[in-house]
Formats: C-alpha cells, sequence, structure tokens
C-alpha cells in the first residue's frame, strides 16, 4: 500500500499479482507478470502511471484512472455482470505499448481513453468502446468481428498517423462513431490480404451513431452474389472489395464518402446496394476525380434510411459482340433445342446461371458450349446472367430473360 501522492490502491483484494512485484519510484508503479482488478478499485492519479511488462485483467474491480496505464500484454475483462472495468469518471490513458497484443474477455471494456502504440497488430476478441479518443498511431487494429466505438462525437476523437482500423478478417466487425449533425467523420478503415486503405468519411444530418467497414474481398465470399444484378444492363460488380454503411441508431441521412484508385481498382462509372437479395443501382450517387491517400477518385452516396447499407462500385460495358437468343424448344427434333449464345468464343472465360421466377437458381456452369436444354424445367420464361471475362482480363455482365417451349 502506497501513499495517495505516489499511488493509492484501495480495497482488500484490489491488487492481485500471480507471480512478481509491485515497486513505487518517483510516482510509479511497476509490476511484472499480472496486474488484476478482481473485487475493489485500483485508484490512478494524475500524472502518475502504472507499467505491466505482461498482462492486465478485470473481474469485478474498477480503475479509477486519471493518468497512464502502459501494458506490454493483453488486456482481459472476464466480469460476468458487465463490468466495463474502469469508472465514467476516468479520463486516463490505457496504452498497449507492447507487439501482438489483444483486447479480450467475456465483456466489454470502455477504455477512457485507448493509444495503440510498440509494433504489430492490436486485435479486438470482444466488443469495446473507447469515452474520449482512440490513437491508432501506426499500429493495425484488426477487430476480428467485433465493434469499435469510439463514443466521442467531436471530430478528431481518432488520430492517427499510418494506423488503421482492419475489418477485412471477418464478414461481421465494424468501426462505431457517436456523431453529431453537419460534422463530417473519417472512418479510417484499410487492411486486407492484399492492403488497400479505403475510408469512408461520413456528414450524418441527425445526431446519432454511424458504423463502417471496408471488406477488401470479392462480395461473393459474403453471400454478395456479384451475379444477382437488376442494375442497369451490364453493370460489373467490382470483385476487389465493397463497404458497409449502418446507422446503428438516431442517424436517417448522411452524405457517404467512398474513395477508391483508378489503377489500382479499375474504372468504375457506378455505385450498386444489396438490398432485397440482389444488387440495385444505389440511388443519390454522384463519383468524380478527388485525390487522396493513394486514392485519385471518390464515389458519393446519400443514406436515406436507417439500417445496413451494403455499397459496391459498379462499371457499365457494352457487350455488342454477344447474342443471345431469346428462347428455345427442347423438343428433340434437332432444332433449337438448346439455349444458344453466340460470342462465347471472343472470351477466354464464361460462367452462366439461370434463375427461375422466384429467384431459384436452377442451372449453373462455366464455360458454358451451348449444352443446355432445360432438363426437368417447365415451359415459361427465366432469367439468365452471364458473366464473360475477355482475353486483357476485362469482365462483363450480361442479364436478361430466356423462355423454354416445350
Amino acid at each position: 500500500m502506497y501513499s495517495k501522492k505516489r499511488m493509492a490502491i484501495k480495497g482488500v483484494h484490489s491488487l492481485l499479482l500471480a507471480a512478481g512485484f509491485i515497486l513505487a519510484a518517483n510516482s510509479e508503479c511497476f509490476a511484472q507478470a499480472l496486474l488484476q482488478a478482481q473485487d475493489g478499485f485500483i485508484y490512478v492519479p494524475q500524472p502518475d502511471y502504472i507499467y505491466v511488462d505482461g498482462n492486465v485483467g478485470v473481474t469485478e474491480g474498477t480503475f479509477e484512472q486519471f493518468g497512464a496505464l502502459e501494458l506490454t500484454g493483453n488486456w482481459t475483462n472476464l466480469s460476468e455482470h458487465d463490468n466495463t472495468g474502469f469508472s465514467a469518471s476516468s479520463t486516463g490513458e490505457v496504452k498497449l505499448v507492447g507487439a501482438a497484443q489483444e483486447i479480450q474477455g467475456y465483456a466489454s471494456t470502455t477504455f477512457p481513453n485507448l493509444s495503440l502504440e510498440g509494433y504489430d497488430t492490436k486485435r479486438l476478441i470482444v466488443n469495446s468502446k473507447v469515452a474520449h479518443t482512440l490513437n491508432l498511431n501506426n499500429i493495425e487494429l484488426d477487430v476480428r468481428g467485433n465493434d469499435m466505438w469510439v463514443d466521442n462525437s467531436a471530430a478528431d476523437a481518432i488520430t492517427y498517423t499510418r494506423g488503421y482500423v482492419n475489418t477485412s478478417n471477418a464478414p461481421l466487425g465494424r468501426l462505431l462513431r457517436t456523431v453529431d449533425a453537419g460534422v463530417s467523420y473519417v472512418y479510417p478503415l484499410g487492411g486486407g490480404v492484399q492492403y488497400k486503405y479505403r475510408p469512408v468519411t461520413a456528414t450524418a444530418e441527425e445526431n446519432g451513431v454511424l458504423a463502417a467497414q471496408f471488406q477488401n474481398y470479392n462480395a461473393d465470399d459474403d453471400g454478395y452474389d456479384r451475379m444477382r444484378n437488376i442494375a442497369t444492363n451490364s453493370n460489373v460488380i467490382s470483385d476487389k472489395f465493397y463497404h458497409v454503411v449502418t446507422s446503428i441508431n438516431g442517424v436517417n441521412s448522411a452524405d457517404i464518402k467512398i474513395p477508391y484508385s483508378s489503377s489500382e481498382d479499375g474504372s468504375y462509372n457506378g455505385l450498386a446496394r444489396w438490398t432485397d437479395n440482389h444488387w440495385a443501382d444505389a440511388k443519390y450517387y454522384y463519383s468524380g476525380p478527388e485525390a487522396g491517400a493513394g486514392t485519385d477518385q471518390a464515389a458519393h452516396y446519400r443514406l436515406q434510411n436507417g439500417g445496413a447499407h451494403i455499397l459496391a462500385l459498379t462499371d457499365t460495358i457494352a457487350t455488342d459482340n454477344i447474342f443471345v437468343v431469346s428462347g428455345f424448344t427442347p423438343n428433340g427434333d434437332g432444332k433449337n433445342d438448346y439455349f444458344v449464345i453466340k460470342g462465347l468464343e471472343n472470351y477466354k472465360f464464361n460462367e452462366l446461371k439461370v434463375f427461375d421466377r422466384w429467384g431459384k437458381l436452377v442451372y449453373t456452369t462455366l464455360y458454358y458450349k451451348n449444352d443446355w436444354a432445360g432438363d426437368g424445367l417447365e415451359m415459361g420464361a427465366y432469367m439468365y446472367v452471364l458473366r464473360v471475362v475477355n482475353t486483357n482480363g476485362k469482365e462483363r455482365i450480361i442479364k436478361g430473360d430466356v423462355t423454354i417451349i416445350r
């Protein structure tokens, strides 16, 4: 037990060291191994700080922190009663200063201020919140399918140099920000197997909470089939990445900006939104040249309702060397027995999908050879989606209806 001038630790079992010691010197507390707030609370006055060369764990104890808490290991909240770890009055800073570190446990921690330092990726294994500021510095925060929420509505509540939040290692996991109407907020999103930095900028018309994701991979991987596309004919949904912007609470209208690189990502002239189990034209959209960090274009989208907005860039390309028959008669007479698509020989790859009027997939194949006779299907109209790739690697999508006549 130390004097409050240096370090005040209150509660019978408030400080537990598993295999180490505490040394107080010059208003500092050094701990080796494990520091745990068990059922009392640890008081850290400003400008004092605790340095832990190891892990910090919370069960039902509480940190009342106004100084700094630095640790080289993991932060773990094992509370079974939603203990957030810090008192609401805390204004201190938690610094992760080691190598690969994790924020983990059963319950969500609300850090007063959180700074990612040291080196290597920091990982989020449980939903977490920052009450005041999140400083990414040069570090990647991999949310691993969990939510990181910055509750301070100041525009600069998230600071970074080359740091970013990676949501791409799981289909879930978001960066949330509490927002004020009329203020522009940056969501520094990046990562992926082949790293890209593709942030989101949002300006809401109402106070509330907005979340954003950048998924740096093909939308097909998460079940958003790029061939289920009712947008303007021949629109190609980008296979590079997609974004999700979600109104969590309060926001009904917002301007969303998604930057991209025309040289790295490709040329696009449209934006699509996944809705009602298909891609459709995103309304209230425009795009144009706009310089950014590694980007030179930006798509702007007008969010007009709550919930999740799943957005992907699109490209419209002419397909005047493809001819698809409008119907065929598979009766075995040797005439017009198959669904014929002329011009496939001009492409190095093709994929064909056919759906019934309820949207059920009834036929699919790669490298179609004009040999489908509609086996087992009733007479009627069906929708086809054809994807072709030319010798330069450029992709095209052709959609339409074909009628089986028996």
